[in-house]
């Protein structure tokens, strides 16, 4: 008899956790969808992630109801904290904002390193050539315009010595350069190899200098108003950085689907760009402080800085961690 009460007790616990988890599905299934507002700067295969989390419906199993909205990046901390966007990716900017005080955090990192190339006019062969030169960037300080610096610098030739203009994003760039309006930029993929086939010039790069190609977001009101819905977007991005990182076919015919390229240049920025994902999506103190260093002009304290618990939490969940 004693047997037969300890086993019913038993059974009746499993059921009870059975109906909890479905009764905590059901509700989730209920519940409206969080809207979130995502800002990017560039149309460019950076953005895969999030796509990805799109497609791959990584935002919907998390209750998420995302909008992409491209902005350009002096924007997205001022969007940020006007609650015009939920989220933006544009890291420089958007970490000179906290620097400059904006109640901001970064949650998480695509890449630690963005993957520029630095590419001239087909006649320019030489990186001394640039001198009086027209370098065409994004917004003037922003990641590429300061990762060019760095590749010029890195064979020995000054940047104050170009001219740096403001053109917009990757693709418009691009196009900058086709029409002879620009005669550098540093770009990463697929407008780096779309420019090699063209008999552009490539001056430098990578290798992996400069600042962080894309990042997470938000604000410090957000953080505090919707805990559980910033976790729910970071473990979403999570899955999508696993899933890219494991499946490079299936990445490269999405990416095709986002951005009209060839299998070959898709395939060449998987291994240049996609390859460089940082799986869990963290930095370490000791890697920000450069960043504090080279984006700042004084000191804050990290916890003002970055918060990757809401990552970290992500990461137990999906067992990564």
């Amino acid at each position: 008899m004693l047997r037969i009460k300890v086993a019913s007790f038993f059974l009746s616990i499993v059921v009870f956790v059975g109906q909890s988890s479905i009764a905590i599905e059901i509700t989730r299934a209920a519940e409206p969808p969080l809207k979130v507002r995502f800002a990017y700067a560039s149309r460019s295969n950076i953005v895969t992630p999030k796509h990805m989390a799109l497609s791959k419906g990584f935002f919907k199993a998390e209750g998420l109801e995302v909008e992409m909205i491209q902005m350009n990046p002096r924007l997205s901390a001022t969007a940020i904290i006007n609650g015009d966007v939920t989220y933006a990716d544009a890291f420089t900017s958007t970490f000179r904002g906290i620097m400059q005080g904006f109640p901001i955090k970064l949650v998480l990192v695509h890449q630690k390193k963005g993957p520029y190339f630095l590419i001239a006019r087909p006649e320019i062969k030489d990186v001394q050539q640039l001198k009086g030169k027209k370098l065409g960037v994004a917004t003037i300080r922003g990641s590429d315009h300061l990762v060019a610096e760095e590749l010029m610098l890195s064979k020995g030739f000054n940047p104050s010595a170009v001219q740096p203009i403001g053109v917009g994003d990757a693709s418009m760039r691009f196009q900058a350069m086709i029409g002879g309006a620009i005669d550098v930029v540093a770009v990463t993929t697929p407008q780096d190899l779309m420019l090699r086939q063209k008999g552009f010039t490539v001056l430098a790069g990578p290798p992996e200098v400069g600042v962080p190609g894309s990042g997470v977001f938000t604000s410090e009101k957000f953080l505090r108003e919707n805990p559980l819905g910033v976790k729910r977007t970071l473990k979403a991005l999570l899955r999508a950085h696993g899933y890219i990182l494991d499946n490079k076919a299936e990445t490269v015919q999405a990416m095709i689907q986002w951005l009209p390229q060839s299998v070959e240049i898709a395939s060449h920025s998987y291994d240049i760009e996609m390859k460089a994902l940082v799986r869990d999506g963290l930095m370490s103190d000791a890697e920000i402080e450069v960043l504090v260093a080279k984006l700042g002009e004084k000191k804050r304290p990290m916890d003002e800085v970055r918060d990757f618990t809401f990552a970290r939490e992500a990461l137990k969940e999906l067992n990564l961690k």
